[in-house]
C-alpha cells in the first residue's frame, strides 16, 4: 500500500489538472484554479508522506492505526473530489460536461484498483463515488446520462465482487502465510525439543554419552592456558549380577537411584552423564588440587557403596572411579577420556571400589601396553606362543588327576611377557581370539602324544565364552584331531558371565552337550558366584588362591574354603585348590577335607605334561 497510494494521489492530480485545464475560462476561477491547488498540495503532501513512510510491519497496533487512517482519508478524499467534479458539471457545453464524467468513472476505478489491498477503503470510495454518480446522473433526465448510470452501476457491482474475490485470494494466502509460519515455529521448537531429548539420557535424566563428548570438546577448544578441569568416570561393580537375578526393571531403579546419589554430592552445575550401562562420566571444574580431587572421587565412590533399597529387594554394589586432569596429562577431549578410563581400568583390577587419579606411572603402562599390542600385532603367534602344563594331584591317591594348559609367550621383540600382561591387552585389542585358536591347535597336538586317560584343562576368555563361532570351532577341532571331548575341561571366570550371561550360558551349555566339562575359575571373588553354580552346574570349581594362602592363620579363611569343600561335596563336583606353596597350606586343605591341589608346592608349569606320581615328583 506504501507503494500504491502515492500512485493514487499522483492519479488524481493528473486528472484533476486535465479536467480544469477543459473547464478554465467557462467555470469560475475559484473551481478551475484554486480548488484544484488547495486539492493538490493535499495530494501531493500525503504521496511524499506515503513515499517516506516507514511502518514496522510486525508492529500490529501501528498497522491498525494507519488502516483507519487510511480509510478516514479515503472517505475525506472521495467526498472532496467527488464534490469538486460534480459542481464542475454545471459549467459548460455537452463535451465538457462528458468529461466530468469521464473524469469521475475513470478516476474512481483507478483509485479503486489502488486501495485493493483494503477493501475497507475501496468499498468506502466505491460507494460514496460511484453511488453519487449513479444517483447524480441516473436522475439527470438525460438518456445518454441514465444509461451510463445504469452503466456504471453495474461496473461498480463488478468491482465490488472483484475486490471481494481478490481479498479473499488474498487473506487465504495470508492465512496460509501464518499458517506455514506457525508450523516453521513448531518445527523448530520441535527440533529445539529433539536436539534437547538428543542430550539426555531417557532412564535417568541425566545427560547423555554424546552430551559429554560436545561439551568436553568445547571445554577444552575454549580453556585458557590457566584453566584446569578433570574427566572422571564411575563404574558400578555388580550392576551385571543385579540385572541377571532381579531383572531389568530393578537394575534400571538402580541406575536411577546412583544417578540421584552422584547428582545430590555433584550439585546441579556439574556436567553429570550415564555414558552407558553402568558407567557415569563427569566433567569437575571445581576443585583445589589433586587431593581434593581423590576426596571428592572417595566421597562419590562411598555414596554408590551403600546399600540401595529398590522396590521389594535391597541391593549392594560398589563403585570404582577414574580421573584424568587437564592440562597435566592430557590437552584434548580423546586424551582426557581415554587416561580416565584407563584409570577406571586400574581402580577396578587392583583397588575396586577406590578412586585413581592418572598419574606418570599409568602413562608407562599405557605406552607398555601399547608396546604389547604392536608386538602382537606383529608376531609369528604360531611360533612364538608355547603351552607349559601344571599338574593336577589328587593328594590321597598321589596320582595327577588332570593337567592345566597354561600359555606362554616369547616374543622375538619383546622377550617372555607374562600371560597376565598380555591376555589382558589381547581382549582389549579383540586379538585374543586368534590366540585362543593358535593355543588349542598346539594343545590338541600335545594330546595326541599322552595317555587316553589324562584330562586336560584349557583357559577361554570372556570374550570366547560368549562368541557362539568360537565354542562350535572348538568342538569342530576336537572331533577333526580324534580327541575325547571328556578328556577336556574348559575354565572360564565370572568375567565371562558379567558380559553376557544369556550368552555364557548356551555356549557352556553347548559344551557340555558334545561331551566337555566345564570349571569355574578364581572361585570366591566375583559377586555371585553361587548363583552361578546352581544354573550352569558346573563340573568343577577352582578356589582362588586368595584363599589359600592365609589358610594356616587365619580362621576366617578356613571355614570359608571348608564351606566350598563341602558344598561341592554336596553338589557332585570337583574342587581344586590352587596357589599351594607350602606344606602347611596343603596339611590346612587336607584337615579341611580337600584333596585335589595344584601349585609349586608339587610342580611348576613345564613344557612337557608330567603324569608321574606325587611321591615321584617330589622325590625327584
Amino acid at each position: 500500500m506504501s507503494r500504491l497510494i502515492p500512485v493514487l494521489y499522483m492519479l488524481l492530480l493528473a486528472n484533476a489538472v486535465a479536467l480544469a485545464y477543459t473547464h478554465y475560462g467557462i467555470a469560475p476561477d475559484w473551481l478551475t484554479v484554486y480548488a484544484v491547488i488547495i486539492l493538490g498540495v493535499i495530494c501531493v503532501v500525503r504521496a511524499i508522506s506515503w513515499s517516506r513512510a516507514s511502518v514496522v510491519v510486525d508492529d500490529i497496533d501501528a498497522c491498525i492505526r494507519n488502516l483507519k487512517r487510511i480509510r478516514v482519508m479515503a472517505a475525506v478524499i472521495a467526498v472532496l473530489f467527488t464534490t469538486w467534479a460534480i459542481t464542475m458539471f454545471g459549467y459548460g457545453d455537452p463535451y465538457q460536461q462528458g468529461h466530468v464524467a469521464y473524469f469521475i468513472s475513470i478516476t474512481v476505478v483507478g483509485c479503486i484498483f489502488c486501495l485493493v489491498n483494503f477493501p475497507p477503503a475501496a468499498l468506502l470510495v466505491v460507494v460514496i463515488v460511484l453511488g453519487t454518480f449513479v444517483l447524480f446522473f441516473g436522475f439527470s433526465g438525460n438518456e445518454v446520462y441514465v444509461a451510463i448510470a445504469v452503466n456504471m452501476a453495474l461496473v461498480s457491482l463488478m468491482i465490488i465482487q472483484i475486490i471481494r474475490s481478490y481479498y479473499a485470494n488474498f487473506s487465504g494466502l495470508v492465512d496460509t502465510q501464518l499458517d506455514l509460519e506457525n508450523q516453521h515455529q513448531r518445527t523448530i521448537e520441535l527440533s529445539r525439543q529433539n536436539e534437547a531429548l538428543a542430550l539426555i539420557d531417557p532412564l535417568t535424566g541425566l545427560s547423555n554419552r554424546r552430551a559429554f563428548f560436545v561439551t568436553l570438546d568445547k571445554t577444552v577448544k575454549g580453556a585458557q592456558a590457566t584453566d584446569r578441569f578433570a574427566v572422571a568416570m564411575i563404574d558400578l561393580d555388580g550392576f551385571k549380577p543385579v540385572n541377571d537375578v532381579h531383572g531389568h526393571p530393578i537394575g534400571d531403579e538402580l541406575l536411577m537411584q546412583a544417578g540421584e546419589r552422584l547428582r545430590r554430592i555433584l550439585g546441579e552445575d556439574t556436567l553429570l552423564t550415564r555414558l552407558g550401562g553402568d558407567e557415569f562420566g563427569i566433567l569437575l571444574t571445581e576443585y583445589k588440587d589433586a587431593i581434593d580431587l581423590i576426596e571428592m572421587g572417595g566421597q562419590l565412590c562411598a555414596a554408590l557403596n551403600r546399600p540401595f533399597a529398590l522396590s521389594g529387594v535391597t541391593v549392594q554394589v560398589s563403585a570404582s572411579l577414574g580421573l584424568a586432569t587437564y592440562p597435566t596429562v592430557a590437552r584434548s577431549s580423546n586424551g582426557l577420556f581415554e587416561r580416565a578410563d584407563f584409570a577406571l581400568y586400574h581402580a577396578k583390577k587392583n583397588c575396586p571400589g577406590e578412586a585413581v587419579l592418572f598419574a606418570a606411572h599409568h602413562e608407562t603402562l599405557i605406552r607398555h601396553d601399547s608396546q604389547i599390542e604392536q608386538a602382537l600385532r606383529k608376531a609369528d603367534l604360531s611360533k612364538e606362543l608355547t603351552l607349559h602344563y601344571q599338574p593336577v594331584f589328587d593328594t590321597d591317591t598321589g596320582k595327577v588327576n588332570s593337567v592345566e594348559a597354561l600359555a606362554r609367550w616369547d616374543s622375538d621383540l619383546m622377550g617372555r611377557v607374562s600371560p597376565g600382561t598380555f591376555f589382558p591387552v589381547a581382549e582389549k585389542t579383540g586379538q585374543v581370539g586368534f590366540l585362543t585358536r593358535v593355543l588349542f591347535e598346539k594343545l590338541l597336538v600335545d594330546m595326541a602324544t599322552w595317555p587316553t586317560d589324562v584330562s586336560v584343562s584349557f583357559n577361554l576368555s570372556a570374550r570366547d565364552i560368549v562368541l557362539s563361532d568360537t565354542v562350535e570351532w572348538l568342538i569342530d577341532e576336537i572331533t577333526e584331531h580324534g580327541i575325547d571331548p571328556k578328556r577336556l575341561t574348559f575354565e572360564v571366570t565370572e568375567t565371562a558371565f558379567l558380559r553376557d550371561f544369556a550368552a555364557a550360558r548356551t555356549s557352556i551349555r553347548y559344551l557340555r552337550t558334545h561331551g566337555a566339562r566345564i570349571a569355574l575359575d578364581d572361585f570366591g571373588i566375583g559377586y555371585s558366584s553361587l548363583r552361578y553354580v546352581h544354573e550352569l552346574e558346573f563340573d568343577t570349581l577352582k578356589v582362588d588362591r586368595s584363599f589359600v594362602t592365609p589358610l594356616p592363620v587365619n580362621e576366617r579363611s578356613r571355614r570359608i574354603v571348608k564351606t566350598v569343600i563341602d558344598m561341592c561335596a554336596n553338589l557332585g563336583i570337583e574342587c581344586v585348590l590352587e596357589g599351594i606353596e607350602t606344606e602347611s597350606q596343603r596339611d590346612a586343605i587336607h584337615a579341611l577335607g580337600g584333596r585335589l591341589m595344584q601349585g609349586y608346592l608339587f610342580a611348576r608349569p613345564s613344557r612337557e605334561a608330567v603324569f608321574t606320581p606325587l611321591h615321584q615328583t617330589l622325590k625327584s
